[in-house]
C-alpha cells in the first residue's frame, strides 16, 4: 500500500502556511509571514491578507514540496483549513487547494482550524503511529480562540469554557498597542516581563463568581485603560516602570486562564492535558500551567502538560492540519462542496 503523504494549506488569518505530512510526521512547513503588511494598521486589515495570500500560496506550496523532498508524484491527497478564520482568507485557500487538487486528480480533506490547533501536540519530527486518544483536555490560548476543550476522542470534542469577548492573545495585543510596543506586541511583552515584577500592579480576577468555566479578558483591558491614564497623567512610564506593566498584565491574563483551569481539574480528570495555539509558545504560560495541574495531581491522577514540539507548531500553520488530516483520510468529501466556514465551532466538527 501506498504511504499516505498529503500537502495541507492554512491561510485562516494572516500567514501563508503550506506543509507536507506523513501521518503524524512534520516533512515540512513552510510559513510565509505577513506581518510586515499588517503592522501599519495595528492588526491584520482582511482584504491585505487575501491578496498576499494570492502572492504567496504558490511559491510556498513549491517551498514545502521542496523542503519535504517529495513531489506531486508522491502526495495522496490535500488538506485544507475550512474554517474557522477570516472569510476572505480562508477563500484563497480553499480555492487553491480545490485547483490543486482537480489538477493532480488528488482527495481534499476540509479541516477545522481549532481541531488543528487541539492536535498540534500529536505533530512529531520522526515516523511514528497515528495514536489513538481517549479523554484529553486541550487549552487553547491564541490570538484568536481562547478555549477549554475535552477530547471524548479524535474528532468528537467539547468546549468545556471560552471566552465571552476577546481571546487572551488579542488583549495582550491590545493592551501593547496602548503602551505603543508595537504589531504584534504579545512577543514583546513576554520579553519585557521577564525583567520585571508580576506583582507590581494587582489586576482583577475576572469571573469568579460564576460557576461556568468560561473567559473574559474585556475587564482587565479595562483596567488597564484606567491604570495608564492615572499612572501617566503627568509623565510616561519609565523604563522599569513598563517593565513591570508588562510583567503585571501578562500574569494578570495567564492567572485568570489558570484559575479556570484549577476549576476544571477539580471537578473532572484526564487522561492527557495538552497546550496549543500561538500564545502556546509562552514559556511563563506553560509553568503557571504545569504548576496548575501539579497542585491538582495525586498518585492515580496525574497528567503532563504536553506541547508541540516546536514554537513553530503553536503560531498558525499547516502541519497541525495535516496531521488533523491524517485522522481522516477515510472520509470522502465531495471537493465541489467545500466552502469557507468563517464561524465554524469545533463541536461541530
Amino acid at each position: 500500500m501506498k504511504k499516505s503523504i498529503l500537502l495541507a494549506i492554512d491561510t485562516s488569518c494572516d500567514d501563508t502556511a503550506v506543509a507536507v505530512t506523513s501521518g503524524t510526521t512534520v516533512l515540512s512547513n513552510v510559513i510565509a509571514s505577513q506581518t510586515d503588511l499588517h503592522r501599519q494598521y495595528g492588526g491584520v486589515f482582511p482584504t491585505v491578507a487575501k491578496q498576499a495570500h494570492k502572492e504567496n500560496i504558490q511559491p510556498t506550496v513549491t517551498a514545502a514540496l521542496r523542503r519535504a523532498g517529495t513531489t506531486w508524484d508522491d502526495i495522496t491527497a490535500l488538506a485544507v483549513t475550512q474554517g474557522p478564520g477570516l472569510a476572505p482568507a480562508l477563500e484563497v485557500g480553499i480555492t487553491a487547494a480545490k485547483a490543486y487538487a482537480s489538477e493532480h486528480n488528488l482527495p481534499l480533506i476540509p479541516i477545522n482550524h481549532l481541531e488543528g490547533h487541539v492536535l498540534s501536540v500529536l505533530a512529531k519530527p520522526k515516523p511514528s503511529k497515528l495514536l489513538e486518544v481517549a479523554n484529553a483536555l486541550s487549552i487553547i490560548v491564541s490570538g484568536g480562540n481562547t478555549l477549554f476543550v475535552r477530547v471524548e476522542k479524535i474528532g468528537k470534542y467539547t468546549v468545556l469554557g471560552q471566552t465571552l469577548d476577546d481571546a487572551a492573545g488579542e488583549c495582550l495585543d491590545k493592551i501593547g498597542r496602548m503602551l505603543n510596543l508595537g504589531y504584534p506586541a504579545g512577543p514583546v511583552i513576554e520579553q519585557f516581563a521577564k525583567l520585571g515584577n508580576p506583582k507590581a500592579i494587582p489586576f482583577p480576577l475576572p469571573l469568579t463568581t460564576t460557576k461556568t468555566y468560561d473567559l473574559s479578558f474585556s475587564g482587565i483591558k479595562t483596567y488597564t485603560r484606567n491604570v495608564l491614564e492615572d499612572k501617566t497623567v503627568s509623565n510616561p512610564l519609565t523604563k522599569q516602570e513598563l517593565y513591570d506593566f508588562c510583567a503585571s498584565i501578562q500574569f494578570a491574563v495567564f492567572r485568570h486562564i489558570t484559575y479556570k483551569l484549577n476549576k476544571i481539574l477539580q471537578n473532572m480528570t484526564f487522561s492527557q492535558i495538552w497546550l496549543g495555539g500561538g500564545v502556546a509558545a509562552n514559556t511563563t504560560l506553560r509553568r503557571m500551567i504545569r504548576e496548575t495541574i501539579r497542585a491538582n495531581g495525586d498518585k492515580v491522577h496525574n497528567p503532563k502538560l504536553a506541547v508541540p514540539y516546536s514554537k513553530k507548531l503553536c503560531m498558525d500553520n499547516a502541519a497541525m492540519i495535516g496531521v488533523a488530516a491524517s485522522y481522516k483520510l477515510k472520509h470522502k468529501t465531495d471537493n465541489e462542496t467545500i466552502e469557507r466556514r468563517p464561524r465554524w465551532e469545533v463541536e461541530k466538527i
